[in-house]
């Protein structure tokens, strides 16, 4: 009489290759997702700094800006809600520093979440040395001071 099927050794044979690779890809996979987590703070971040951008703009065009005060602290909450260019997202804090001489315009911001923290830094900033685990630090939100 023959039987047809898997023995006990082939079937946990099969069940322990497939751990060993379910353990490798895991690894890569928890990268890829802190990787993308990051990607998407950092595109939050310039976000924010386009924001305090365009503000800046209208507060030159309204005299709220000038060469005897020509630079200006918006904070997260400025952004958000007074002036509506930003989208206010839970966790988030911080603040931009805008100076305007001359015609052009130097944004330096400080951004964080629950997850991450950006200090310091302009539209430059690149996810391997600029953002940080918070670990429960908090963002300027004057600018630095």
């Amino acid at each position: 009489m023959i039987k047809k099927g898997f023995t006990l050794v082939e079937l946990l044979a099969v069940i322990v290759i497939l751990a060993v690779i379910m353990l490798a890809a895991g690894q890569n996979v928890f990268k890829i997702l802190d990787d993308a987590e990051k990607g998407a703070f950092k595109t939050e971040f310039i976000d924010f700094l386009n924001a305090a951008q365009l503000a800046s703009q209208m507060d030159v065009m309204n005299g709220k800006i000038t060469a005897s005060s020509p630079t200006k602290c918006y904070s997260y909450q400025d952004l958000t809600q007074t002036y509506g260019y930003y989208d206010a997202k839970d966790g988030y804090n911080g603040s931009v520093k805008v100076t305007y001489k001359n015609g052009s315009y130097t944004i330096t911001g400080w951004m964080n979440s629950t997850k991450y923290i950006i200090n310091e830094k302009d539209q430059n900033v690149t996810t391997d040395t600029d953002i940080q685990q918070s670990n429960g630090a908090t963002a300027s939100t004057s600018c630095g001071s």
